[in-house]
């Protein structure tokens, strides 16, 4: 009797190891999809950046998460915080967030507007949220509002522009003639 039991107890166990394999194998789907999303990363009270898209795919099962913008991304950020008429816009046809590394991959038709006037086109960029830099390896235009224009084809800088590092750099600079 106790034989026969432990044979039925045996067997009725079947080896499922295969199929729990299966279920801890990351999948190349999203665990979610969101439709015409906008997120908001608030600081001490203040919106910092906005993040919109037509669609984002949640890809944070993934072994690097990330979330994926394949109908395009709008980003704004704040420069002050007390004045929400103060900001940035970036857009572009595709984009990657990489939330582990705060790095969003931009590509096709990158444009950023800063408050200032200044005019960034490109085919791609990265922007390091944390270390507030960006760069490419794509040909680029950035515009100076009034004040001049510059091209090239590898581009390192901080976001303000201020300090930046330009390959094959092409630059225009427009003076005022001032009377004397």
């Amino acid at each position: 009797m106790i034989t026969a039991i432990a044979v039925i107890c045996f067997y009725a166990c079947t080896d499922n190891l295969k199929e729990i394999e299966k279920m801890q194998v990351v999948s190349n789907e999203p665990i979610g999809e969101i439709e015409n999303m906008l997120l908001k990363h608030t600081d001490s009270g203040y919106i910092k950046v906005t993040l919109a898209g037509p669609r984002m795919l949640d890809f944070t099962n993934d072994a690097f998460p990330y979330m994926e913008f394949p109908d395009g991304v709008y980003v704004k950020v704040y420069e002050q915080p007390l004045d929400s008429t103060v900001f940035t816009t970036i857009t572009s046809d595709y984009g990657i967030l990489y939330q582990a590394v705060e790095l969003v991959d931009m590509r096709g038709n990158v444009t950023i507007v800063s408050s200032d006037g200044t005019v960034f086109n490109g085919d791609q960029l990265y922007w390091d949220q944390k270390a507030e830099w960006i760069f490419t390896n794509e040909e680029f235009t950035i515009n100076f509002d009034t004040t001049g224009k510059s091209t090239g084809d590898i581009l390192d800088s901080n976001e303000a522009l201020t300090d930046a590092l330009v390959r094959n750099s092409n630059d225009t600079f427009y003076v005022n003639k001032t009377d004397e």
